[in-house]
């Protein structure tokens, strides 16, 4: 082993903790999901509950917003997943165990919600999140007619 290069135990240690943050960034988006849809049901309950319009209108945006910042963590986070995996790859090649037939996680953006044919986990809960913001938008507008 050359002075410059990492040992095979540092190696498999750095890509345990990609792969360790990989997961824990999964883990917190999934929780920004839960959250958001929490505070859906909340929404709703809250209105049966209080009965005033302005106050509904006022959580409904709030819902809008909370979603938004949702989008926003997942769009963050498919970055990091984005260079995580590059780095999972760079780790594996070096340690001679890289599966060269898998493909890394693609770029993602706003838009991405309405291109249907695409399908992953990041885009699902990216759409959830705007689906959320359309119940927010729907609801906001029924309480007001």
């Amino acid at each position: 082993m050359s002075p410059n290069k990492p040992s095979e135990e540092t190696l498999r240690k750095m890509l345990d903790i990609q792969w360790q943050d990989h997961f824990q960034t999964r883990t917190q988006t999934w929780k920004a999901l839960e959250i958001t849809a929490v505070l859906g049901v909340a929404l709703v309950g809250f209105d049966w509950q209080v009965s005033n319009r302005v106050v509904t209108v006022v959580v409904a945006i709030l819902l809008f917003l909370v979603a938004q910042f949702g989008i926003l963590i997942t769009l963050r986070h498919r970055v990091v997943e984005v260079t995580k995996f590059r780095k999972i790859s760079e780790l594996e090649k070096e340690l001679g165990i890289a599966d060269e037939g898998l493909r890394p996680p693609q770029p993602i953006s706003w838009w991405s919600i309405f291109k249907f044919w695409k399908s992953n986990t990041s885009l699902f809960i990216l759409r959830m999140h705007f689906v959320i913001q359309l119940f927010a938008i729907g609801y906001c507008i029924m309480r007001l007619l």
